[in-house]
């Protein structure tokens, strides 16, 4: 697996003092340029450096180092895909004064390999030929493995091995000597020796050399709130293993105290997950102060602070405000959500699900798995494709739309739809069925079921109905158009009294404006001339909207310019309980002579 991710928290410190090279590029001859017995070497599928040879041999790789040796560090990654041997080893040369790793030499280097089934890694000095041991680790690498590995040397020539035995950089120190014999590099470089067996089983990547070697304790660079007592806390570069899962190194104010359990997540080493015993209040700003961890390097991380806002959507903050269960052909379902709440809240921690008969959630999906946030009074439509609902429907709100990666299924004539937290606490929860459409429309496809007042119970049957048709079936991502407050509405307004379509710009559209205090009325408006003649019939058995405007542009329904003079307008508003309002009004159609 390739593991490039250890160079790039270092990349933007690049000096002439640092040299990384993770092969990414796929070319070991270039920036940096490796030399030696560059046939015998082949740059793999995984971006690794391999030999790629045959025979028994030995074979080298080198690069130009001269940093000095005083406050240095080495980091990388090696695999053997067999066990190694006295005959079947490698060399990873730290320093040394010659360019041919094969040569006699002065220097310092690990070997990877040696007789008996005890192998581990080891530091030498070499000499020209003869090798002083410095320090031996304790991981034993007998049998075939990957390893991730780091040495450090201060300026008095005391070494330091780490290990991680998991191929990661979640180092362990392992073991330490001193040897001050040689105080400046030529070279770095890798060694391999083999038989045919072996000849294309070595394998390096994540090589990273720095002077001075890390001293600045990792950051604790931000928090995500997990649940109600659990956090998870990223830092700027991997802890060690047994600083990162002691818990009382993380504590967090307002009587919440020290974790109760710390865990080091598995692949990301910078990552620690926390549990606390309390729970957090809703609402209420808090903050982690994190002290003693340590970074592969030791250094210590002291009074590290982080504040976060816990806040959940409580029950009914969120609300099911407009469904579209049985779209178009290839149109799309979805849910419509509002913010009835005073408080901005993150969508990343609810999640949109089905209910079964038993009660049991079901398809629960994600909303947002990156973070969304909606602030009270907004409205947000969930889908899978909300470019098509935009290109379908009429909205004023374009940016109210949320892809998810799947929704859950909605069926036609009936389903039960929750919206939930982390937990699986109910914020909000609709068992919709089709019947509540209006029953005069002969055909409910593409038309959205909307609900009438946030303040009213979700599953009260009464508190939806069909989108008006003067809106176009639906209004995703704003106010919608059977919505009322309960409060009595001015009916009906006709403005202005005598207007003039000749096309001067001034009062050439008449407009006839109504608010209803309930919904689902059906409306008609017919426009007749002082003798009772029917001039226009304006609208014809429309479902209308809460609230809306007509125009009347002084057209004829036979297309034709209306006559000058007085006209009556005649409208009628039902519903389908029997309920029926009539008016009358006049207007003046006027004109230049």
């Amino acid at each position: 697996m390739k593991k490039i991710f250890f160079f790039f928290i270092w990349l933007p410190l690049l000096t002439s003092a640092q040299i990384t090279d993770n092969f990414i590029d796929g070319d070991f001859t270039y920036a940096p340029a490796w030399h030696g017995n560059d046939t015998d070497f082949v740059i793999n599928s995984n971006k690794q450096l391999q030999l790629n040879s045959s025979g028994t041999s030995e074979s080298y790789l080198r690069i130009t180092n001269t940093q000095s040796l005083s406050n240095c560090e080495w980091n990388f990654w090696i695999s053997l895909n067999f066990s190694p041997s006295s005959g079947n080893y490698a060399r990873v040369y730290l320093a040394s004064n010659k360019s041919d790793l094969s040569s006699t030499l002065n220097g310092y280097y690990l070997q990877f390999g040696e007789t008996g089934s005890g192998d581990q890694v080891e530091l030498f000095r070499q000499s020209g030929t003869s090798s002083i041991l410095i320090c031996r680790g304790t991981t034993i690498i007998a049998n075939a493995f990957s390893i991730g590995v780091q040495v450090t040397r201060d300026n008095t020539g005391l070494w330091r091995l780490f290990v991680d035995a998991a191929g990661g950089t979640n180092y362990t120190q392992e073991a330490s000597g001193t040897d001050a014999t040689y105080t400046s590099t030529s070279f770095f470089g890798v060694y391999c020796d083999y038989t045919s067996t072996n000849a294309n089983g070595f394998f390096f990547d994540d090589f990273y050399i720095y002077s001075p070697p890390d001293a600045t304790p990792a950051l604790l660079d931000s928090i995500k709130i997990i649940s109600q007592n659990k956090l998870d806390a990223y830092f700027s570069e991997a802890l060690s293993a047994a600083s990162a899962q002691t818990p009382a190194n993380y504590s967090v104010n307002n009587n919440i105290g020290y974790a109760a359990a710390a865990a080091q997540d598995s692949i990301n080493f910078k990552l620690v997950h926390l549990t606390f015993g309390d729970n957090f209040t809703n609402a209420e700003f808090y903050t982690l102060t994190v002290t003693g961890v340590q970074d592969p390097a030791g250094n210590n991380t002291i009074n590290a602070t982080n504040t976060f806002l816990f806040t959940r959507p409580l029950p009914n903050d969120l609300v099911i405000n407009e469904i579209l269960f049985d779209p178009h052909e290839n149109g799309v379902e979805w849910i419509e959500i509002y913010n009835r709440s005073d408080r901005t809240i993150d969508l990343k921690d609810v999640f949109l699900c089905t209910v079964d008969n038993n009660g049991s959630f079901t398809e629960i999906k994600q909303i947002a798995p990156n973070g969304y946030l909606i602030s009270p009074g907004n409205y947000r439509v969930l889908s899978t494709n909300g470019t098509a609902i935009r290109s379908e429907y009429n909205t004023s709100n374009p940016t109210g739309f949320i892809d998810m990666a799947s929704l859950p299924s909605l069926n036609n004539d009936s389903d039960h739809v929750a919206l939930i937290d982390i937990s699986q606490t109910v914020i909000d929860k609709l068992r919709y069925n089709s019947d509540w459409h209006l029953p005069l429309l002969n055909n409910t496809k593409g038309i959205s079921l909307e609900r009438v007042n946030f303040e009213s119970p979700t599953q009260d049957k009464n508190n939806w109905h069909s989108a008006a048709e003067s809106v176009g079936d639906a209004t995703p991502a704003y106010q919608n158009s059977q919505y009322t407050n309960g409060e009595n509405g001015t009916e009906l307004t006709i403005a202005p009294e005598i207007f003039s379509p000749d096309n001067d710009g001034y009062n050439d559209v008449l407009s006839i404006s109504y608010s209803f205090d309930t919904p689902g009325m059906i409306g008609n408006v017919q426009i007749y001339d002082s003798r009772g003649r029917l001039e226009k019939t304006l609208v014809h058995n429309e479902l209308l909207a809460t609230s809306g405007t007509f125009f009347w542009d002084g057209m004829t329904d036979d297309k034709l310019k209306a006559r000058l003079g007085i006209y009556i307008l005649y409208i009628e508003a039902f519903d389908t309980n029997g309920n029926v309002k009539k008016y009358k009004r006049s207007c003046v159609l006027g004109g230049k002579f």
